[in-house]
């Protein structure tokens, strides 16, 4: 009875760390998927440099999205969605620039995207705000055919340079 449960466990867990064949990405599907997020994280840079809001669509409206920020403060999407408009009245342009981006596949819907860079924000009253480095973990999931942030945590230290005094 002893050696059956042992078995049993041992089978159980060895089956536990293969996974089927058809979960396995080839290298053509997971260019595929760099290629979609990319040009998501391309069309978010984009919004972000005209302080368009809408750079939130490319989050998923959930009560279990989560970020956190570069300060470890704790967002839900209810945060983020409240924040978002007094941050567009507030910037005049923002620059992003990339420095790295790495992909881990999870799954065939489940991505992570390692993004490092510098940000440079300009905002209407003068002062800049700088990060760099800056550095993203943004985990991307499709949803209807859309991949879309589902989890983002920054890091960095922003430097302020007040107006006048740059």
């Amino acid at each position: 009875m002893k050696a059956n449960i042992y078995v049993e466990a041992l089978l159980l867990s060895f089956l536990g760390c293969i996974s089927p064949a058809s979960d396995k990405l080839t290298q053509q599907q997971k260019d595929q998927i760099k290629s979609e997020i990319k040009a998501v994280c391309d069309s978010m840079v984009a919004k972000l440099a005209r302080a368009d809001a809408k750079w939130l669509d490319y989050y998923s409206d959930s009560p279990d999205w989560g970020m956190v920020n570069a300060d470890g403060t704790r967002w839900d999407y209810q945060t983020i969605k409240k924040f978002v408009p007094d941050w567009a009245e507030s910037v005049a342009a923002c620059k992003w620039t990339t420095t790295r981006q790495d992909f881990i596949f999870i799954t065939k819907d489940i991505v992570i995207c390692a993004w490092d860079g510098k940000d440079d924000t300009i905002l209407k009253s003068g002062d800049k705000i700088t990060f760099n480095p800056h550095a993203y973990t943004m985990v991307f999931k499709k949803i209807a055919g859309q991949w879309k942030v589902i989890y983002s945590h920054d890091s960095g230290i922003p430097v302020t340079a007040k107006a006048g005094k740059q």
